[in-house]
């Protein structure tokens, strides 16, 4: 076997450190990650503009189908089964009136009917691969506002299919007849991919991977990455996208049993995956020849990424979600989506649109990518701030949001309510404390901004009121300066803390219990006055070391003594 060649090795060195040195000076300086990798991306395609573009193209390409392929393999078809009406609604209202509003911006900037069109759909989606990899790092999958966003996500990838069949049917100066017969033909393909996924997902390629499964682990990984490369080639002899069969060859492996095995074999490697995508958005912009246009990219990507923070929240507003969850979402889904760079990409190979608004629109896309974690980062300082301004200059619609959206007291907390619990946040753990209390026949009120959650909670008569747990006239509603204690189980720690501190001010001798999912934790919730700090994940291995212990005849005063001592070393004594 011959040796790799110098200048190849140089090649890849240079491709692998410069996104290594980026993203480590970016992180030195308390940086998104993704703006380090982006300037590599810029700093890489002078370099091989010089030597070697088709090396970095394919790298790119290579890196970009791979990481739609993980994308459409965390995709369930019977996710869409479950997912409620609030996603569905909430998604096509999202995308609907998202593009409705970026579509009379594009033309305010002075763009044309057909580019505005074309920009509207391509920024009105955003990105599964950088919200997930955010939600994950932040612990807030289990959230709800983490949930609803997953699901518009998850939703909003199956809609662009047909955007991308359609635009790579279209040719360049298609008008009148041909462009409707053109856009025609492409619907009736995207109902027939869509169908064709539906039918292979359900009955065919779940049992050629539970056959290859069987026969051996290690040829499964081998085949289903040989599966991706022979749906990309199929897709290109039928002229459809390479990169929308990266998706649905992820999408049809995600309908297997086989697929948590699959997708643990390869998440390991989506972190490279992502920075790819982002060193490829950085190397497709010809920095040096459209540096006159940053000014545009900034103007436009802020304008963008708050018109699509403003439109969601009033969705889901209106769809009867808490304005503080509403705005979670919001923030969540403001910026453009990885998809929206393959339509573009299609739309300037057709001449829709030029080169200098090519550069534009993926500047914006990469800029809307750039503050979406420091978006998400301050998002309860910027839910804050909005809330106090509208509280000092807009009294009127404050008080409708407060009062008419935001909050429901209901029929619970009687006056003379003391001695009671009060439980903060009602999802499961909640429920099973508060039939726990109804059945020890202690007195409680529940507390929870999820609606449709009260909305049934209340058909069963729990005495919940719907509101923000962290508001302390809702603490103060919920009588907890008379109460014996007050359990929070919320799953976002900034909410806990604040619910702590405003209790503690209301009555600084009430018990408190927490409830926290990682170690690092507990620490805060102690500082803050929580006497009792549980960590479920911790419990449950006690339930489990218990019975472990049991069953090898050690004495109960020994598991007793041996539990203690792992309470002590965990800091949960």
């Amino acid at each position: 076997m011959g040796e790799l060649s110098l200048p190849i090795l140089i090649y890849v060195i240079i491709f692998l450190a410069l996104p290594f040195i980026f993203g480590y000076v970016a992180r030195h300086f308390k940086l998104p990650l993704i703006l380090g990798y982006m300037a590599s991306g810029i700093a890489l395609s002078l370099f091989f503009r010089q030597e070697s573009q088709a090396m970095l193209s394919l790298f790119a390409n290579i890196g970009l189908l791979l990481l739609l392929f993980t994308v459409g393999l965390e995709i369930h078809l019977d996710t869409f089964r479950k997912l409620s009406r609030f996603v569905i609604i909430g998604g096509l209202l999202q995308v609907g009136f998202t593009a409705l509003v970026l579509l009379v911006l594009s033309v305010v900037f002075g763009f044309g009917a057909l580019q505005s069109i074309i920009l509207s759909i391509a920024f009105s989606f955003s990105s599964t691969a950088v919200v997930s990899k955010i939600m994950t790092e932040r612990d807030e999958e289990q959230t709800l506002f983490g949930q609803l966003a997953m699901g518009v996500l998850l939703f909003q990838d199956l809609l662009v299919i047909p955007l991308i069949v359609i635009l790579s049917s279209l040719e360049t100066g298609q008008t009148g007849f041909a462009l409707i017969a053109t856009v025609a033909v492409s619907l009736i393909k995207s109902a027939l991919i869509l169908g064709l996924v539906y039918l292979l997902g359900e009955k065919i390629v779940p049992r050629v991977f539970e056959k290859v499964g069987r026969f051996s682990s290690e040829l499964l990984n081998v085949f289903a990455v040989l599966f991706i490369f022979l749906t990309v080639f199929l897709f290109s002899l039928l002229g459809l996208s390479g990169t929308l069969a990266a998706f649905i060859a992820g999408l049809l492996v995600g309908q297997t049993l086989e697929h948590q095995q699959i997708f643990s074999q390869i998440r390991p490697m989506r972190d490279i995956f992502v920075i790819l995508f982002f060193v490829f958005l950085g190397a497709t912009l010809d920095v040096s020849t459209h540096i006159n246009l940053l000014p545009i990219i900034i103007i436009f990507g802020l304008l963008l990424v708050v018109i699509k923070v403003v439109v969601t929240t009033l969705i889901f507003m209106y769809l009867r979600f808490h304005s503080k969850v509403s705005f979670a979402i919001g923030i969540m889904l403001s910026q453009v989506g990885e998809f929206a760079f393959i339509i573009l990409h299609q739309a300037k190979l057709i001449h829709f649109i030029d080169e200098r608004l090519y550069f534009v629109s993926v500047g914006v896309t990469m800029f809307s990518i750039i503050l979406t974690p420091i978006a998400i980062n301050n998002r309860v300082k910027l839910y804050k701030d909005i809330t106090d301004f509208l509280s000092k200059y807009l009294p009127v619609v404050n008080h409708f949001i407060s009062y008419g959206v935001d909050r429901d007291l209901g029929h619970t907390a009687p006056s003379d309510l003391k001695d009671h619990v009060v439980i903060c946040g009602y999802g499961s753990m909640g429920k099973y404390i508060g039939r726990a209390l109804k059945l020890a026949d202690v007195k409680y009120v529940a507390i929870d901004y999820d609606y449709y959650l009260v909305k049934s909670a209340r058909s069963e008569d729990a005495p919940i009121i719907y509101g923000d747990p962290t508001q302390i006239d809702l603490l103060e509603y919920a009588h907890v300066g008379s109460a014996s204690c007050l359990v929070s189980v919320v799953p976002d720690m900034i909410s806990q803390e604040a619910i702590l501190l405003n209790a503690r001010s209301l009555n600084s001798k009430l018990v408190i219990f927490s409830r926290v999912n990682r170690d690092v934790d507990q620490k805060r919730m102690k500082d803050l006055g929580a006497e009792v700090v549980v960590q479920p994940e911790f419990e449950g291995a006690v339930s489990i070391i218990k019975k472990i212990l049991a069953g090898q005849s050690i004495s109960k005063d020994d598991i007793v003594g041996k539990i203690k001592r792992l309470r002590l070393e965990h800091g949960m004594a």
